[in-house]
Parts: C-alpha cells; structure tokens; sequence
C-alpha cells in the first residue's frame, strides 16, 4: 500500500457509512499507526470538550476507538508489531 488512505480503505469489515466519512486522516507515509494513533487523541480531545451526553460527543468517542483499534491492527502490519504498539502508546501519552 502506498498511503494511509489506501490502507484504510483496504479494511474489512469496511465501517458504516457514517463513521467511514468521519474517519478522514491525512495521507501519511509509513508509520501508519502512529498517524491513526494521534488522529484518534484528537478526537478524544473533541469529545472531552464537550461534556455530557451529547451525541457528538458520542460520535467522536466511536471515532477515536474506530482509530485506535485501527493504529493497533496497522501496528500489527509492521516488521516489528511490539516496537509498533510502544510508538503507539508514546504518541497518545500527555
């Protein structure tokens, strides 16, 4: 696969339709994991700034799990999956 995007739309099951559209991150060469990784942060940081029980807030929570879970099955791709989840776990610490 040449690029993030390609990847993504690579995986099977392929999301529903509504979360699909919300998963847009920007091509990245190669590490894709920690490209989804920071991607999912950000959408965790929206979520949590907006309180309560709202549904987008709710939405955004399903989008950075949909990213997480897809930086961990990226991680998964790589020569070296351990070394690949610590980038991950690196890239989304405070």
């Amino acid at each position: 696969m040449s690029g993030l995007r390609e990847w993504m739309a690579s995986r099977r099951p392929a999301p529903p339709a509504d979360l699909a559209a919300a998963l847009h991150v920007h091509d990245a060469p190669g590490a894709f994991d920690v490209a989804l990784a920071v991607a999912a942060r950000a959408r965790l940081a929206e979520a949590r700034a907006q309180p309560g029980r709202t549904r987008a807030s709710a939405f955004r929570l399903l989008e950075a799990d949909a990213l997480i879970t897809y930086a961990c099955e990226a991680a998964l791709d790589t020569e070296d999956p351990e070394d690949a989840l610590r980038r991950i776990l690196t890239s989304t610490s405070d």
